[in-house]
């Protein structure tokens, strides 16, 4: 289940976000980042038995207009239907015009949901940024339009 996070929900979050598993794959978040996205109410909790399995931090570009900074779970099988719902809140609930963000171009789980997803490739930014361990590593940048997108 989709929740909207809320305040007492930062701590988890910033936790997951920068767990070892997510480390390797998402910048670390800017500072205030977190809380400034559950106060905009673009902070989400994936929940599975009321227990939470993932998160997702997005940002407002511009009115309508989304930037996803920040998603993950940490149970096998919880990112399709966790990425399903949030793609229904964005187009649905917060009216929607678009949703994007940049992912690594080697992570590919992840390239292979937000395909099936429907994202779009839009284009690759090189040695976009440096991992933990110090490499370097390019990003794509994807996205997806509501009239792109099927429920």
């Amino acid at each position: 289940m989709l929740r909207r996070a809320e305040a007492g929900d930062a701590g988890l979050i910033d936790r997951l976000w920068q767990a070892p598993a997510n480390a390797h794959w998402i910048e670390p978040p800017d500072e205030g980042e977190i809380a400034a996205s559950i106060d905009a109410g673009l902070s989400f909790l994936w929940e599975v038995d009321g227990t939470p399995a993932g998160f997702a931090v997005m940002m407002a570009w511009v009115p309508r207009v989304y930037g996803l900074s920040a998603i993950a779970t940490h149970q096998r099988g919880q990112g399709a239907p966790f990425m399903r719902a949030l793609l229904a809140h964005v187009f649905t609930e917060l009216d929607g015009h678009r949703i994007g963000f940049d992912v690594t171009a080697n992570n590919a789980r992840a390239l292979a949901l937000y395909a099936a997803s429907g994202f779009v490739p839009e284009g690759r930014v090189r040695e976009c940024w440096q991992r933990p361990d110090g490499a370097w590593v390019d990003c794509l940048l994807l996205g997806l339009l509501a009239r792109e997108w099927q429920a």
